[in-house]
């Protein structure tokens, strides 16, 4: 492609003169000339325009350098023309593509997404609490159910243990009543009157209270161990009001008599299912009981426990 301007040969994809730098212009199908038409014009311009800069040669100079000024700022027009007609036209490869495409728009399933997974999480804490609570409370369950059956085994133990302990005391005759005490108080009321002493009983329906030593609770309660002896021994004393039982020393009533330091006790029971009366002098915070030389009263107590 020859320059209109210059004349000088240029590539055929050129869009300005390598010479001048005038724009090119592009034959089309419908107004192109051909070739050789082109070529005789390009040669008459040629040789129009070396006549025209032989003949006026330094006119042609300043010429020549005021159209290559104006043919630089055209150039320079027609560039940003282009380039501004660049930017409004469709880009041709997929990186321009891709740069002028709209932003998309944030991903509408990303707060769907979230939404599940807080309801996956509260369901499953929901779950995990209930299970745990549930396991607590059967393992509440199970332990109350377990103390309840032991508490309910110790006592059933208890009471067989009492039950065995009632039936090892074997019950027999009766060998004591309320009449018998009776008859006790009657013949203590003149006996003592004999002795020249008075002697709260509990055939009066007294207390006996000696220093340390409470008649019948102790031996009731079982508060006697460190108090009462028998010739020198521990026994073991039961109060009675029937002595009807096997027990070694059956208690059924009690005296005594204090004047100064003076302190005597008596015990009337049922020693190995016969009558006795045991007495105590001492003054010391255990009490040793001995079988009493009064035969007055031994036999006064015998003759009462015996009658039919």
């Amino acid at each position: 492609m020859y320059c209109p301007n210059c004349g000088k040969k240029n590539d055929l994809d050129a869009l300005f003169c390598e010479n001048c730098g005038a724009r090119l212009i592009l034959p089309t199908s419908s107004s192109a000339a051909p070739r050789s038409t082109a070529s005789s014009a390009t040669t008459r311009a040629t040789s129009e325009n070396a006549a025209s800069r032989a003949d006026t040669h330094s006119t042609a100079d300043v010429d020549d350098h005021t159209t290559r000024a104006a043919q630089s700022d055209s150039s320079a027009g027609v560039e940003n023309t282009v380039d501004d007609t660049d930017d409004t036209v469709a880009p041709t490869t997929r990186s321009a593509q891709h740069a002028q495409q709209s932003p998309r728009p944030p991903h509408r399933g990303l707060p769907a997404l979230l939404l599940a997974l807080i309801v996956i999480v509260l369901v499953g804490g929901g779950y995990y609490w209930f299970s745990h609570n549930s396991a607590n409370t059967d393992s509440t369950t199970t332990a109350t159910s377990s103390s309840s059956t032991a508490t309910k085994s110790s006592s059933s133990s208890s009471a067989a243990s009492t039950q065995s302990s009632s039936s090892s005391t074997t019950k027999t005759a009766a060998k004591w009543s309320t009449a018998k005490m009776s008859e006790l108080s009657s013949f203590m009321s003149t006996w003592q009157d004999t002795m020249n002493q008075s002697y709260a009983g509990t055939y009066d329906g007294q207390s006996v209270s000696v220093d340390g030593l409470d008649l019948p609770t102790d031996i009731r309660d079982n508060n006697y161990q460190n108090k009462i002896t028998v010739n020198g021994n521990a026994v073991k004393l039961t109060w009675t009001t029937k002595a009807n039982t096997d027990a070694n020393y059956q208690v059924v009533a009690a005296a005594a008599y204090q004047h100064g330091t003076q302190v005597i006790i008596y015990l009337y029971v049922f020693h190995d299912g016969s009558p006795d009366v045991l007495v105590s002098q001492d003054t010391n915070t255990t009490y040793n009981f001995t079988n009493s030389a009064n035969t007055d009263l031994q036999n006064g107590f015998a003759k009462i426990a015996n009658a039919d």
